[in-house]
């Protein structure tokens, strides 16, 4: 059965807490790692949900550049904090 519109929000913000305890005080930029998301050192199942999240973000024609910046080889890498503050705002906004 498909999520509903306040479990996803509810999923959003749960991993955007989780992200902030994953990131704690750093909020280094990433540079020089070719993009990926392994080298975050995230739990296996924290990268999962963020990128499930991300995806069914984007399936709904929500777009948010920053979140991208999650394992992209394009531009610049956002940190983890960086990513756990633009998810809560955007599950926010949901």
């Amino acid at each position: 059965m498909p999520m509903e519109h306040a479990e996803w929000k509810q999923l959003a913000e749960l991993v955007a807490a989780e992200l902030k305890r994953a990131a704690g005080d750093a909020n280094q930029p990433i540079v020089g790692t070719g993009g990926g998301s392994l080298h975050r050192g995230l739990p296996a199942e924290l990268r999962a949900n963020f990128i499930g999240i991300r995806t069914a973000l984007f399936q709904r024609g929500i777009y948010d550049p920053v979140l991208v910046r999650f394992d992209t080889a394009s531009v610049p890498q956002a940190s983890t904090a960086e990513i756990a503050e633009q998810l809560e705002k955007v599950a926010a906004g949901l």
